[in-house]
């Protein structure tokens, strides 16, 4: 195995580990629901970093499928496993504060983007770039931080693979550190917004039905005591919108 393919593997084995942990099976779960059957349809993936959900789409039936992210590192991993494992995805680089109209989608998400938007002009302007590429009646899916999270609750995270630190004061939005657990353990920045900044964004932008999605529980035997904590107070919101038809 070349030193680059050896990089990227080890690059994928890191990042993709926060999609397999007890929170990322709930957050995959709930988005799945909230973006339904995507048999024969056209997702574009927004923030898409190492490919993972491009290429479920691919998997579950979406015919053409775009993943879009502003650093080159994680296009480049996307790219390589998409050599070596062909699905017919295509990747391109780009940040979403300037993302070009790249055709018309029936689906178009945006897993962990709107959070990291400079301010709530910022925000507009990447929801506007999402909805360009909204085929008409097609749908946004964003998942974002929760508004609503109970920080009591959030203490007890460790049970789901991770730890959330406040680092500053909540000015709009709360900055913190997310602490993924594990070998080896890494660490990312996020912002956790005041409640209703996502779903009023969404409604600027001209779309309509602006839904927020119960979560989601895994299937499996860990029981109702496991999930309660994320049950009741989820890291994570995840809410859709739809562009009218004409």
């Amino acid at each position: 195995m070349a030193e680059s393919d050896e990089q990227y593997d080890a690059l994928g084995a890191v990042y993709e580990r926060a999609k397999h942990i007890p929170t990322g099976l709930a957050e995959r779960a709930t988005l799945l629901s909230a973006v339904g059957d995507v048999r024969g349809r056209s997702v574009l993936d927004v923030a898409c970093g190492t490919g993972f959900y491009p290429r479920l789409f691919h998997d579950l039936g979406a015919t053409r499928i775009v993943g879009v992210d502003s650093a080159g590192e994680m296009v480049g991993y996307a790219r390589y496993v998409e050599d070596r494992e062909p699905r017919g995805i295509t990747y391109a680089q780009h940040d979403a504060t300037n993302l070009p109209v790249l055709g018309e989608f029936d689906v178009v998400t945006a897993v962990w983007l709107l959070g990291y938007a400079d301010d709530v002009r910022a925000l507009d302007v990447m929801i506007d770039n999402l909805t360009a590429n909204l085929a008409p009646g097609g749908r946004i899916v964003v998942v974002v931080p929760n508004p609503d999270g109970d920080w009591d609750l959030f203490a007890q995270y460790g049970r789901y693979g991770y730890e959330i630190t406040r680092t500053g004061p909540m000015d709009v939005k709360q900055p913190v550190c997310v602490h993924v657990l594990g070998d080896p353990p890494f660490d990312f920045d996020s912002f956790f917004w005041e409640r209703g900044v996502f779903d009023e964004a969404l409604r600027r932008a001209g779309l309509a039905d602006v839904t927020r999605h119960p979560v989601v529980l895994p299937d499996d035997d860990r029981g109702a005591e496991f999930w309660e904590p994320l049950r009741t107070s989820p890291s994570f919101a995840v809410f859709s919108a739809a562009r009218g038809e004409s």
